[in-house]
């Protein structure tokens, strides 16, 4: 067995999730900081790159989960894969467009919150089947599917909002702020637990020489 991949996709994982949390301190300090400013800013630029950086690791991620997964499902991983990576890659296409000035924020939003929304897809798949495999611990799947229906839910609530132009109506609307913090607590702080939480689980997963833990992610002999 190569676990090479695997624990390749655990550093992957893990950085994924230290850039969840650069995203939003760097976004912090750009409004904190910089918003309305002339002067040459740094945090906003680096907020846009920092997803960027993190979708990338997690094309990785996703391509070691889905041979992981394969060889019990198939079809689903398949799939999960698919809108995995067409998220990602769509996260990726819009932050370079948005850092390249090609499209303005208000723009962009809207997309972006959908292609999220499609990696939001992709976690409730792959930890759905980690559940069901038994490959992965069972509250590490619970709150991956957890974070994903986050995901899923950004785009809803935008749309609720009205879209990124009327954010002064969805302030003043005390549910649509309530259903907004939530989601954004989820996504900003459940997606970086578990994508630590997983990459640990990926480095341990082969301790010893070729041997597995108890708990083990490779079920089949054939998984290479």
């Amino acid at each position: 067995m190569n676990i090479r991949p695997y624990r390749s996709a655990g550093w992957a994982t893990i950085l994924s999730g230290l850039l969840s949390i650069a995203t939003l301190l760097t976004l912090i300090l750009f409004f904190w900081l910089e918003a309305g400013s002339k002067e040459v800013h740094l945090w906003g630029p680096l907020s846009d790159i920092c997803p960027i950086i993190q979708m990338v690791l997690l094309l990785v991620v996703a391509r070691a989960v889905h041979r992981i997964q394969q060889l019990r499902a198939p079809g689903l991983s398949l799939t999960a894969a698919i809108v995995g990576a067409a998220g990602m890659l769509g996260v990726i296409l819009l932050q370079a467009l948005l850092r390249l000035q090609i499209i303005q924020f208000a723009q962009e939003v809207g997309p972006l919150t959908t292609v999220t929304g499609l990696v939001g897809v992709w976690l409730i798949l792959v930890n759905y089947l980690a559940r069901r495999q038994a490959n992965l611990p069972s509250r590490l799947a619970w709150l991956g599917m957890a974070v994903g229906a986050a995901f899923v839910l950004e785009p809803v609530v935008l749309f609720a909002a009205g879209g990124a132009e009327y954010w002064r109506a969805f302030m003043s609307n005390y549910l649509l702020l309530a259903a907004g913090a939530i989601v954004f607590l989820v996504v900003y702080i459940g997606f970086p637990i578990w994508a630590i939480w997983l990459g640990r689980v990926l480095l341990t997963a082969s301790p010893g020489e070729g041997t597995l833990p108890s708990r083990r992610l490779f079920l089949d002999r054939g998984a290479s």
